[in-house]
């Protein structure tokens, strides 16, 4: 049988140094909050998060938990730029997670990351959420958590 080898043990073989992000890098958590005021937020409204370092990769292992929404409310997580704001990816990390229903749901479901894609931050990025589907509703709860590997 024939064998084939990774990216990575393919850069090794030729005598090239991994990234921390490949290899022996450091596993840190994201985490991010937020509690809706008394209002609803509308479809297209956005929700700031945190931010991610320059260098990371994006682990495929993010959750979003929250409290009972409107029927048909669904958030996708996405991410931009920290310097310009530029929109890297408006669900790259996420897309269309319920929040209608209370729990925990997948939130690792973004091109980004998903189907055997793996995304590594060229500059500090923004992780923030964008209200689809139906209103957010007034008082919900989300956090949003996740995993990335740095030096």
């Amino acid at each position: 049988m024939a064998e084939v080898k990774s990216t990575q043990t393919t850069s090794v073989a030729a005598g090239t140094k991994l990234l921390p992000h490949e290899s022996a890098g450091l596993r840190k958590s994201f985490y991010a909050r937020f509690v809706n005021g008394a209002s609803t937020l509308a479809v297209g409204d956005t929700i700031y998060l945190g931010d991610l370092p320059k260098g990371v990769r994006i682990s495929k292992d993010w959750l979003a938990n929250c409290g009972t929404g409107t029927a048909s409310s669904t958030l996708d997580i996405g991410l931009r730029t920290k310097s310009t704001g530029t929109v890297i990816d408006a669900d790259g990390i996420a897309a269309s997670v319920n929040t209608a229903a209370a729990g925990y749901k997948d939130a690792n479901t973004g091109a980004l990351i998903a189907a055997g894609a793996e995304y590594v931050t060229a500059d500090v990025a923004e992780v923030y959420a964008t209200v689809t589907g139906a209103v957010f509703a007034a008082s919900q709860a989300l956090t949003v958590e996740g995993t990335y590997v740095s030096n």
